[in-house]
């Protein structure tokens, strides 16, 4: 039997990898910037949060928007 396409342990694998990745990338952020891991990391974890809630918002627009087209489609009201 194939693996299925929705197995969380192959959903997640490519995130495996980036533990080391993260690390060092933070590691060279802090010996660059001359600011200590703790700061670099806090700075990370906000930006990413800040990007995380625009991402979501749009998503939930372009997701409204494509429910409403349909439904205008199924309704007639658009024509393609």
């Amino acid at each position: 039997m194939a693996p299925s396409a929705l197995d969380p342990n192959r959903m997640l694998a490519w995130g495996r990898g980036l533990g080391p990745a993260v690390r060092a990338g933070l590691h060279w952020a802090s010996h660059h910037t001359g600011l200590p891991v703790v700061v670099v990391a806090a700075v990370a974890v906000v930006l990413s949060w800040r990007a995380f809630r625009r991402m979501a918002r749009f998503t939930v627009e372009v997701t409204l928007v494509l429910v409403l087209l349909l439904t205008a489609t199924h309704l007639g009201w658009i024509t393609w």
